[in-house]
């Protein structure tokens, strides 16, 4: 039959080749800390791409008003001859409506 200091040696062998309690909550206490790192820099990424998705549509919106508004001048330069023919055509080469 076996002691109380053979279990105890029987233990003490053990330890280096089996898990504790202990190990396995330190493992899960990691576990959940980058966890935690994760969710918190998906966070900011999805807060920062938020904010540029945002950035995004004010700057299309302001550029459409910017094509419009050049449009109408290049319209009004071509019907009142203000442009020539060279500059004209320049204008139409760059494509830019």
């Amino acid at each position: 039959m076996l002691d109380a200091e053979d279990i105890k040696k029987l233990i003490e062998a053990q330890e280096p080749v089996f898990a504790t309690k202990k190990d396995l909550q330190d493992i899960k206490d990691d576990i959940f800390e980058f966890k935690s790192e994760i969710l918190t820099g998906q966070d900011q990424i999805l807060k920062e791409l938020k904010t540029l998705t945002e950035e995004k549509t004010v700057k299309d919106a302001q550029e459409k008003r910017e094509k419009k508004v050049l449009e109408i001048h290049d319209s009004a330069l071509k019907n009142n001859k203000i442009l020539s023919k060279e500059q004209s055509l320049e204008i139409d080469n760059l494509r830019v409506f």
